[in-house]
């Protein structure tokens, strides 16, 4: 784990005294599902220190193993030998983390909707991870940068007040 530098900081320049840094880190973990569990547990501390309280942290926490888990089992096909990168950064009003991969690109337009009764009563696992993504967060997007794909999950705090 590492904390980016900021600018400033990256010039030599001391940082400025205009209120508490908004935390930033950026975590790179093996493509292994052994590893969600540490993925999860540092999405959620990093959450309540943005704001949020514990069950909105704990879904936001779901929401980030849900996209680790996409990356592993989907752009890396279960090759363990791979790196999946989380970054998360406070921003004020809003909590962002990208999960960022460099394995096959996955359109999330092809995923199909899912009717939840039909799927609850024929009991099937799996495949809702898109879905619960999209209902946990205010945002969730998907591109490919400099040959890397990025999920970018959003959760506003203004959200929280609402009850969302």
């Amino acid at each position: 784990m590492r904390r980016p530098a900021s600018a400033a900081a990256r010039r030599g320049a001391s940082p400025k005294k205009t209120g508490a840094p908004r935390p930033a880190l950026i975590l790179t973990v093996p493509s292994e599902t052994s590893f969600l569990g540490l993925v999860r547990e540092v999405t959620r501390k990093m959450a309540e220190t943005a704001g949020f309280d514990l069950g909105t942290a704990d879904q936001v926490a779901l929401a980030v193993d849900e996209a680790a888990t996409n990356v592993i089992e989907h752009a890396y096909r279960g090759a363990p030998d791979r790196e999946v990168e989380i970054r998360l950064e406070d921003r004020g009003p809003e909590f962002k983390v990208e999960v960022v991969d460099s394995g096959n690109t996955v359109d999330p337009r092809a995923v199909p909707d899912v009717d939840l009764r039909r799927y609850a009563k024929e009991r099937r696992t799996g495949g809702l991870g898109m879905h619960l993504m999209e209902k946990i967060m205010d945002s969730v997007t998907f591109r490919r940068s400099a040959g890397r794909n990025v999920c970018r999950l959003v959760k506003r705090k203004a959200a929280v007040a609402r009850g969302r």
